[in-house]
């Protein structure tokens, strides 16, 4: 029978959702793949203990936040006996909880404030400057910067080792079916070092690929990523129409792929959700007179270096009420990017971070209101602390 259990931890400021690293959230998968396997880690596995498979999937469908499988089970486009094929529990993403910190999260085991990943967007002081973690550009342009794109690793922490490395390590064979948008991009090479990667165009091919895989092979990791509902939460919103039958469908299309297969358990999660998005705010010069530069993370988690925090919380107070302000030394003590923080990335970290309560965003516009139009326009956004973008459905299947 379909069941639910949660196992997040609400903050107390303004209901907010704390990431529960200590066995509760994306980045402990890393932990339980290992372990399925048999290989020793110092990372912290999910509290749910699972039983061993020979073949084990990690299926990603980023942005398939437990609110937004929630609607769609109300709203009827994802059928309820479906979903009776899983055991369901209800885990966190990380903070920032967006794709650039998540992926490396669930691929290292590692914490942002480990692998020093603090955003979409994350400061790199040997860089100097602002850097988009997904294509490694300066967020004005899509030109990656030669430096970081010919050397990732070099910019992250070396503590960093992605999952295929272990596992091959110990002969395992492992895959990843990954859309051949990012294919070739040094994060996901480096993301998926020492898996066979697969490239697909749609998740028709996807899942064909997966089902191959599985049946061809007695052991097995495989991992496959879908950002179908990102795209279209961004876009039509997280609860709207399109995005909820977006889900039903590869939710088919995924059980369709593993009939049949046998020893097998699959974990079915997102790295976040996200919240409906009415207001997009845009930083404009006022603010920018208080900050030294501009703010990083994602539009819903903004690191901000300040030349007076007192003029910024008046601003705050009197422009942009919806959002919550935590110092430095308040988001380190709450554990927003992990029990610790590796010194080497302390330049990375803000003086005050802004946390929407509301349903707004703050961006700020490298390209014009024009160049972003489409950004400014998103009607669903994530980065922040609420239970849409934090919760995220573990689904469980055994085959």
């Amino acid at each position: 029978m379909f069941k639910c259990t949660r196992v997040f931890i609400l903050f107390s400021k303004m209901n907010f959702v704390k990431p529960d690293y200590n066995g509760g959230s994306i980045a402990n998968i890393y932990g339980s793949i290992l372990k399925n396997f048999g290989i020793n880690s110092n990372r912290k596995p999910l509290k749910r203990d699972l039983d061993k498979s020979g073949k084990f999937v990690l299926a990603i469908f980023d942005a398939f936040g437990e609110k937004t499988l929630e609607k769609g089970l109300e709203k009827g486009f994802i059928d309820k006996k479906m979903l009776e094929k899983f055991d369901h529990e209800t885990i966190t993403s990380i903070f920032p909880s967006t794709t650039a910190c998540a992926m490396l999260s669930f691929y290292t085991g590692l914490t942002p404030g480990e692998h020093g990943v603090m955003g979409f967007t994350t400061y790199i002081k040997e860089l100097g400057t602002i850097v988009n973690m997904l294509n490694l550009s300066h967020p004005s342009q899509e030109t990656p910067l030669p430096l970081i794109y010919q050397n990732f690793s070099k910019y992250i922490s070396e503590k960093a080792v992605p999952i295929g490395d272990r596992l091959a390590e110990k002969g395992i064979s492992g895959y990843s079916i990954v859309p051949a948008s990012i294919y070739e991009s040094p994060t996901t090479q480096f993301h998926h070092r020492n898996l066979r990667m697969v490239k697909y165009y749609y998740p028709w091919d996807a899942f064909q690929a997966a089902k191959k895989i599985l049946t061809e092979n007695d052991s097995v990791f495989l991992n496959i990523y879908i950002p179908t509902v990102d795209t279209l939460s961004h876009h039509y919103g997280p609860f709207s129409p399109e995005t909820l039958s977006s889900a039903s469908d590869l939710l088919k299309l995924l059980l369709s792929s593993l009939e049949g297969i046998k020893d097998l358990t699959l974990l079915l999660t997102a790295d976040h959700g996200q919240t409906d998005n009415v207001v997009s705010h845009v930083v404009d010069d006022s603010l920018m007179d208080l900050l030294e530069m501009p703010p990083w993370g994602d539009s819903r988690a903004a690191f901000m270096k300040v030349k007076d925090e007192t003029k910024l919380r008046k601003y705050f107070e009197e422009t942009l009420k919806g959002f919550e302000l935590f110092t430095r030394e308040e988001y380190l003590k709450e554990g927003f990017l992990g029990e610790t923080v590796d010194p080497k990335f302390a330049d990375r970290l803000g003086d005050i971070l802004a946390v929407p309560k509301v349903p707004e965003s703050l961006i700020y516009s490298y390209r014009g209101p024009e160049g972003d139009k489409d950004y400014i326009a998103f009607k669903g956004h994530h980065g922040g602390l609420t239970e849409e973008e934090q919760l995220v459905p573990l689904l469980i299947y055994r085959g």
